[in-house]
């Protein structure tokens, strides 16, 4: 029996796809995911989830440095911030992500940031990143469905009537 779950929105109310982005610089999500998310199924949800910790899981660990993963996990649910079982990387960017915005203490959550970086530094990495990958992935397929610049796929092969 296949396990039923519901997905949560990534959105935490920064939206800047409103200003014109095509990746929110709050959630990291792509235009069309934020406009599509609650007619998007759960398989559709938990492949944006997964894109998002794995960009997640690629950047912040050059950042910080880990020094107790349960303190990392007791921060995550004393703050009641969104939780990720076994992502340790995304309860890290929820708590860095919160603590400016909330004035959270990040003292005793079990990592540190590396020396000369800050918490902005993490963001402008994410979003350079998804930024790129909308643009290889996304607009490079939507180009795909419109040789030549056609608004129709078909345009270019003689009427069969």
């Amino acid at each position: 029996m296949k396990e039923t779950r519901r997905y949560n929105t990534p959105c935490i109310g920064q939206c800047s796809t409103v200003f014109g982005d095509t990746v929110c610089r709050g959630c990291l999500r792509f235009v069309h995911e934020i406009i599509d998310w609650n007619r998007y199924g759960d398989d559709d949800k938990s492949i944006v989830w997964q894109r998002l910790e794995q960009l997640v899981s690629q950047i912040v660990p050059q950042y910080v440095q880990v020094e107790d993963a349960q303190g990392v996990d007791s921060a995550v649910l004393y703050y009641r911030l969104p939780y990720r079982s076994g992502n340790i990387w995304h309860n890290i960017y929820n708590l860095l992500r919160h603590a400016e915005r909330r004035h959270l203490s990040l003292d005793n959550c079990g990592f540190r940031l590396l020396p000369g970086y800050r918490i902005m530094d993490i963001q402008t990495h994410l979003y350079s990143l998804a930024d790129a990958y909308y643009e290889r992935d996304f607009l490079r397929a939507t180009r795909m469905t419109t040789p030549e610049g056609s608004s129709d796929l078909f345009s270019k092969f003689p009427d069969a009537s």
